[in-house]
């Protein structure tokens, strides 16, 4: 199955935590890939990471349009380098039942990765693996291959207000 989470609004990272959990708890081998989420400061982070049958890699930890410290090359290369990791996974024997790409939607709308070749990627990968893939803005292409495919719609959010990031519910 390919599974997409999108939309503006919020839960699209919480929905793949829930099935990740679903997943481990199935006894299931999982793989998480985050892209623009520093290590450790997310709390899914500091619970995921400890957990057995789940593999955790995070890449391009910021996002340069957020961050003015990282340049749009560097972040660039760091997508490459999940992309990488997702070649491996798509050219190697079943190693996970379940992949989450988290993310991956916005590496793909800012075209730090190639959109054509992570379709590819993910086809093969689904042969063998559920996929989860996350973010804002996926791509047409990406929501007609998806299984199953769930937009996140924003009604009200405290940001609109000028509240600032809540830990426990946006960290």
């Amino acid at each position: 199955m390919i599974i997409v989470n999108t939309g503006n609004g919020k839960g699209k990272t919480t929905a793949a935590i829930g099935q990740i959990i679903r997943s481990l708890g199935q006894g299931f081998k999982v793989c998480l890939i985050q892209l623009f989420k520093g290590e450790e400061f997310y709390g899914e982070q500091k619970i995921l990471s400890g957990l057995g049958n789940l593999d955790f890699f995070s890449f391009a930890k910021k996002h340069p349009y957020l961050f003015k410290s990282v340049s749009v090359k560097d972040a660039k290369l760091d997508c490459c380098l999940a992309m990488d990791k997702v070649k491996l996974l798509s050219l190697s024997p079943k190693k996970y039942d379940l992949i989450v790409l988290e993310e991956f939607n916005i590496a793909l709308r800012d075209k730090f990765i190639d959109e054509r070749e992570f379709l590819t990627l993910l086809q093969q990968l689904s042969q063998k693996s559920n996929i989860i893939v996350t973010g804002r803005s996926a791509p047409q292409n990406l929501i007609d291959v998806a299984d199953i495919v769930t937009e996140m719609k924003e009604i009200k959010h405290c940001y609109n207000k000028g509240i600032k990031a809540y830990k426990g519910i946006e960290y």
